[in-house]
C-alpha cells in the first residue's frame, strides 16, 4: 500500500529535499529590526536562507541537481561559524527571539 502525501507538490521530484527546505525557510523566515535573520541572528539573508531557496528550486528539478544540493544542506553545518553556540558567536545575542532559539537549522 502507498500513502501518498498530498501537501507535497506534484511538481516536486525529491520529497526529502522539499520537506527541509520549507522547514528551514520556516525558521529564517525573515530579518527582525537589526537586519538580522531573527532566527540565527545571521545578516539577512542569512546563507541558510540563500541555501534553503535553492533546495526548494532544486526539489523539482531532476534527481542529480536535487541530490547535490541535498549534501550542500547537510555540508553547511560544518562550517565553524555556524557549528558554534550562541553565546560563542558575539554580536548576535540581540535577535528578537532572544533565548527561544533552539539552533540554526
Amino acid at each position: 500500500m502507498v500513502i501518498a502525501d498530498q501537501s507535497v507538490p506534484a511538481d516536486i521530484v525529491d520529497r526529502l529535499l522539499w520537506r527541509d527546505a520549507q522547514q528551514m525557510l520556516g525558521r529564517h523566515a525573515e530579518a527582525g529590526l537589526d537586519g538580522n535573520c531573527v532566527w540565527c541572528g545571521w545578516r539577512w539573508p542569512c546563507s541558510p536562507r540563500r541555501l534553503a531557496e535553492r533546495a526548494e528550486v532544486a526539489a523539482r528539478r531532476p534527481w542529480r541537481e536535487a541530490w547535490t544540493l541535498r549534501h550542500d544542506m547537510n555540508s553547511i553545518r560544518a562550517i565553524p561559524g555556524l557549528r558554534a553556540g550562541r553565546e560563542d558567536n558575539p554580536g548576535r545575542h540581540g535577535s528578537p527571539r532572544g533565548t527561544q532559539n533552539r539552533g540554526f537549522f
